[in-house]
């Protein structure tokens, strides 16, 4: 008889935090475009459906100067405490960072549990 795991296993989703940070830092936050599609990409495939569309979300964030960026944070962590079951306040927390400038930190939080859903538990 097979096993069967509790959580899928896509290493195509577990990134380096880090790197992540480091790449974002040295390109002056472009590299979090790329953050974003992934965590998006991620998010769409834990959900097992296509809720999140990183164009949509590009194209929302340009319009409104940013204000929709801080709302797609609050959404993605609010849907990721869900999936996992978690009763926190880090929905909040995400907006708090985004809108302070410190969106890279919410990114981050956002990808650590990305990977623990995962099953990877490095930071």
């Amino acid at each position: 008889m097979a096993s069967t795991k509790l959580t899928p296993s896509h290493p195509e989703h577990i990134r380096n935090i880090a790197k992540d940070i480091i790449f974002t830092i040295l390109t002056c936050g472009i590299y979090n475009l790329y953050v974003q599609y992934k965590q998006i990409e991620a998010l769409n495939a834990m959900l097992g459906q296509r809720k999140y569309d990183f164009l949509t979300w590009f194209l929302l964030t340009l319009v409104t100067c940013g204000l929709y960026h801080i709302y797609h944070e609050y959404r993605l962590s609010e849907d990721l405490m869900k999936l996992l079951k978690l009763e926190t306040s880090e929905p909040l927390l995400a907006v708090v960072l985004t809108t302070i400038g410190f969106g890279i930190v919410a990114d981050a939080i956002q990808q650590s549990h990305i990977n623990h859903f995962y099953g990877d538990t490095s930071l």
